[in-house]
């Protein structure tokens, strides 16, 4: 079975689970994303020829290119497990394989693959707890109250016992009484609002248009998230653990993952402990390698109007966020996320535009998602990238 790192997901998908004011969508599209995968569909045949295999499916029930799917149900060897599809069309997909040229025997099922490497460790009725089954990080948990309609409140801890008991919490209930908010809809109601979710084991991403059910203008998603960055500290940094979050229920706040835009207590982004690892949860900040602090991303002055003028490349930094009351250094970079530190860079590029990485995110798929520091307005001037090939996490 082929163990593909990084998996995306967005709601324009077939069969995609639903965002909207309801109590619940939230929960529903995160276990739907992480644990179980879904759209899944009998294919009609399959055959192999000379590494590639042609999967036949019913009408309209194709798959999105670049999108990861899982297999199953072949007796064939070499063919069942992870694979992202190469081509696509209304009632094929075509993706690697391994298995002997010829037909592929079996009663075959694809399905969108689940991220994989989390659980669901304890739930109650719209609220669950979900964290990483993945050894080598953290492991702590997230705590999602989905009994709101248009957010849930959303904790992290570092340890729990059941749904409603835990210790090490980030933010503390002094940062934000309740947990931080994850905006799900501008309304209390049914109608689905657009989202984008990325992950790999460790560390879930999500780009909420809180306020699309007004139109297709209304498509701002700055990323929310929870789980291990990428430590700098050669010793590691098991603390550094983190969790983006709202202050309030007002969809315009700071302390995204993909902007330099600060945080402040209650409201950005809050790591389990400072670098010490004495204390409890630290408000951290957002930076980028190459910006003025406070930009957003895509409409940054720090290099001029993208493209550049001088090699035609749109400009990508990573980003990192640093302890704020105590050190400006750069403690941990955020997996997965470009910055661009250009304006002008909306114009170019179009929400949800696949693009082939350069240099050393040659081989990789780069989302093009729309932001700014409100998520209710229509028209968003800036926009990032996220990998969606990975691995994040490469030495």
């Amino acid at each position: 079975m082929a163990n593909i790192p990084v998996k995306w997901a967005h709601s324009g998908m077939r069969g995609a689970p639903v965002i909207s004011g309801v109590a619940g969508s939230l929960i529903s599209a995160l276990r739907t994303f992480l644990i179980t995968g879904f759209a899944l569909t009998a294919a009609v045949s399959a055959t192999a020829l000379d590494g590639i295999a042609t999967i036949m499916l019913p009408s309209a029930q194709s798959f999105e290119e670049h999108g990861v799917v899982l297999l199953a149900g072949a007796t064939t060897p070499g063919f069942n497990g992870e694979e992202r599809v190469l081509t696509t069309a209304s009632d094929r997909i075509t993706v690697a394989t391994t298995a002997a040229n010829g037909p592929i025997a079996g009663s075959i099922t694809v399905r969108y693959a689940p991220v994989g490497g989390w659980e669901e460790v304890f739930s109650k009725t719209n609220v669950s707890v979900f964290r990483s089954t993945d050894v080598t990080g953290s492991r702590f948990f997230l705590r999602v109250d989905d009994t709101g309609t248009t957010a849930a409140r959303v904790m992290a801890y570092e340890s729990m016992t059941d749904v409603d008991t835990g210790l090490g919490a980030f933010p503390t209930p002094a940062q934000s009484n309740g947990g931080g908010y994850w905006h799900k809809s501008g309304v209390a109601n049914a109608v689905a609002v657009r989202w984008k979710m990325f992950a790999d084991s460790r560390f879930l991403a999500l780009a909420v248009a809180a306020v699309s059910h007004q139109s297709a203008a209304h498509i701002s998603a700055p990323l929310r998230g929870f789980g291990d960055p990428i430590a700098l500290s050669p010793s590691g940094d098991v603390w550094s653990c983190m969790i983006s979050v709202a202050g309030s229920g007002n969809t315009n706040n700071s302390g995204f993952l993909d902007s330099c835009v600060p945080s402040s207590a209650g409201n950005g982004i809050h790591c389990a402990r400072g670098i010490s690892g004495m204390g409890g949860s630290v408000v951290c900040n957002p930076r980028a390698y190459t910006s003025n602090s406070s930009e957003v991303s895509g409409v940054s002055t720090y290099l001029g109007a993208g493209p550049s003028a001088v090699d035609g490349e749109i400009k990508l930094s990573k980003l990192f966020v640093s302890e704020t009351a105590t050190n400006s250094a750069p403690r941990a970079e955020i997996p997965g996320v470009r910055f661009i530190p250009q304006t002008g860079v909306n114009a170019i590029l179009i929400d949800g535009d696949i693009l082939p990485g350069a240099s050393e995110l040659q081989e990789r798929r780069l989302m093009a998602v729309n932001t700014g520091t409100n998520q209710g307005v229509s028209n968003p001037a800036g926009v990032y990238l996220v990998d969606t090939t990975g691995p994040w996490r490469e030495q």
